[in-house]
């Protein structure tokens, strides 16, 4: 199953700007700003970044069959080489790091995360709000990050709250050290979609129910696509008139531009139905279903068809009252046939730390233990379109690193040490062991 997930950097850049949260709406975008923006989205300079030789006993890449006995290069941040110690030869100048007991894989990534700065982002006054942004908020490596790199998790995606329909923009970003522009992978990454379970209005107004939402979510989208749809015809020649700059809508364009996707808080089968129908076949996004939890699965042939990736959590069992039997959710879409699955935490609700935890518990219930590992890298980076940077141990990728103690999916098991970007963020041989 071909799932395509490379960024177009021909669309608008993050704006990344030493501003008040407050001004946020106000940011007009400039040529001057999306050109300061490029050296953003590209990641943090690779100067004096260490060169490595990383041996381990066996390498996981995510990307083909184990590595045992494996040597990773690391040069400038990036994966330099890959392969059998005895393949790879070193050169000079290069720090030799030796864990022959210990295994190497990609660091893990959270698809559905709110610890990435300073708290919940709502505004709960309309039910959409796309003028709403939460990269200004972000605190890099602020103490719930530190704990998350120490079960492993190098990429979260940081999203508005799901009190409103349409939350606003969200963030890719890492967990580890350095200014907000070191951290952010793409920005603006996602956009928040709440379609059912904590936006309902209590007040009778319209999105008191779901027939409301899907009204306000619709009319908001419509809105976006004609504003986008006027620029590209005026941009390709179509028309002479220039439209008037909205700022409320901007960011919007790479959204249908399918640059992005739109990660959508939606759950059981009723739920997850308007998704695919809305989102999907009529507004031509690129959808993560991203809690997909009760009796969801029930529409996995829905979602197969459509080539949609769910993110599961964080409830990862529920009772079947049909069979009177306790049913794990993602076993159950991978029974049905979902190839492209991982879950998430939506953390705090869970603590981001316990990512790899929420794996092992789905195979518990009876996913696979290699399509779990996948399902917190590589398939968690293609369905946020991320994953030519990260979630996989590749030439030319992110040197975000994992040593541990064997497979991360037995709980027995735990991380040694981490590398973002190819800097080493976490070691328990100099650090106090954090989780």
């Amino acid at each position: 199953m071909k799932r395509s997930g490379r960024l177009n950097r021909s669309g608008p850049r993050a704006l990344i700007a030493a501003i008040p949260w407050a001004l946020a709406v106000s940011l007009v975008v400039s040529p001057m700003m999306a050109a300061a923006d490029d050296a953003v989205v590209d990641g943090a300079s690779t100067e004096a970044k260490p060169k490595l030789a990383i041996r381990v006993g066996k390498i996981l890449t995510c990307a083909g069959d184990p590595i045992v006995g494996g040597t990773l290069l690391v040069s400038g941040g990036k994966i330099q080489a890959v392969g059998r110690t005895q393949d790879i030869d070193v050169p000079e100048g290069y720090e030799k790091i030796d864990h022959p007991d210990s295994f190497a894989m990609p660091g893990l990534i959270e698809a559905h995360s709110h610890v990435g700065g300073s708290g919940d982002l709502n505004e709960m006054v309309y039910q959409t709000n796309p003028e709403l942004r939460n990269w200004d908020q972000i605190i890099p490596h602020n103490d719930r990050l530190k704990v998350a790199i120490a079960g492993g998790v190098t990429t979260i995606c940081f999203i508005p709250g799901s009190g409103t329909n349409m939350g606003g923009w969200g963030t890719l970003m890492k967990t580890g050290p350095g200014k907000v522009e070191d951290v952010i992978i793409k920005a603006p990454g996602v956009l928040k979609i709440a379609q059912s379970g904590n936006p309902e209005r209590q007040g009778g107004e319209v999105g008191s129910g779901r027939m409301g939402m899907n009204h306000v979510i619709r009319q908001q989208l419509m809105e976006g696509r004609l504003y986008v749809q006027q620029w590209d015809d005026f941009e390709a020649g179509r028309t002479t008139v220039k439209p008037k700059v909205n700022l409320r809508l901007e960011y919007f364009k790479p959204l249908f531009h399918r640059e992005i996707p739109v990660v959508v808080h939606t759950q059981a089968y009723q739920v997850v139905q308007s998704t695919l129908r809305i989102l999907h076949d009529e507004m031509n996004l690129k959808v993560v279903i991203d809690h997909g939890t009760f009796d969801s699965y029930k529409i996995s042939d829905e979602i197969i068809k459509r080539n949609i990736p769910v993110m599961a959590g964080p409830r990862g069992f529920r009772y079947e009252p049909e069979d009177g039997q306790i049913k794990g959710i993602v076993a159950e879409y991978a029974d049905r046939g979902v190839t492209w699955l991982g879950v998430n935490t939506d953390a705090p609700v869970i603590p981001q730390e316990e990512l790899f935890f929420q794996a092992a518990m789905a195979v518990r219930y009876g996913w696979q233990e290699e399509d779990a590992v996948r399902g917190i890298t590589i398939e968690a980076a293609q369905a946020l379109m991320i994953d030519d940077r990260v979630g996989s141990l590749e030439v030319g990728k992110d040197a975000d690193i994992l040593i541990t103690t064997g497979s991360i999916i037995d709980p027995r098991n735990y991380v040694k040490q981490v590398f973002i970007d190819g800097a080493s963020v976490y070691d328990i041989r100099q650090d106090r062991r954090r989780f």
